[in-house]
């Protein structure tokens, strides 16, 4: 594990997509990324409701609530930049599993389709059916189970 965690094998799990991983090695680098993921989501949970300024009650410029719009920029870094660590890690392990590597990314494109969704649908309820990011949620919950089967819990001969 101290090789993984490593310069030089941070840089290989995390910077490409060239080369197969072990499955112990795909969950520990889906941890990691999960974990940073995870940290990043809860403290903007924690901050979201100081991103509405009301003029009524604050004044034109409101430290706070710019604050929580400079946190939402580096969040929006931080989930596109684990996004991609997490196809890098997925793409090594689909190569050692015998699958396209490919395949690593249509968690990601879905999640972040289902996440579009989600913010769109209420704003503009004419277009967007009301159940459509149900749905997505229900398909990107599917492929999510179907890529930690292949990746992590299947047997295969060359995991």
């Amino acid at each position: 594990m101290a090789a993984i965690l490593s310069g030089e094998g941070f840089r290989f799990l995390f910077r490409t997509d060239k080369g197969e991983i072990s499955r112990e090695t795909w969950w520990l680098g889906t941890a990691m990324t999960g974990g940073v993921a995870l940290v990043a989501t809860v403290i903007w949970f924690a901050i979201q409701p100081y991103a509405n300024s009301d003029l009524s009650r604050r004044g034109l410029f409101d430290p706070t609530t710019l604050g929580v719009y400079v946190y939402l920029m580096l969040y929006a870094f931080i989930v596109l930049l684990t996004s991609v660590c997490c196809y890098n890690l997925s793409a090594k392990r689909f190569r050692a599993v015998g699958r396209p590597s490919s395949l690593a990314g249509l968690p990601l494109a879905l999640a972040l389709v289902t996440g579009a969704a989600h913010w769109v649908a209420p704003r503009v309820p004419d277009m967007v059916p009301y159940w459509s990011p149900w749905v997505l949620d229900a398909a990107l919950v599917v492929v999510i189970l179907w890529t930690l089967n292949e990746l992590g819990i299947r047997s295969t001969s060359s995991s």
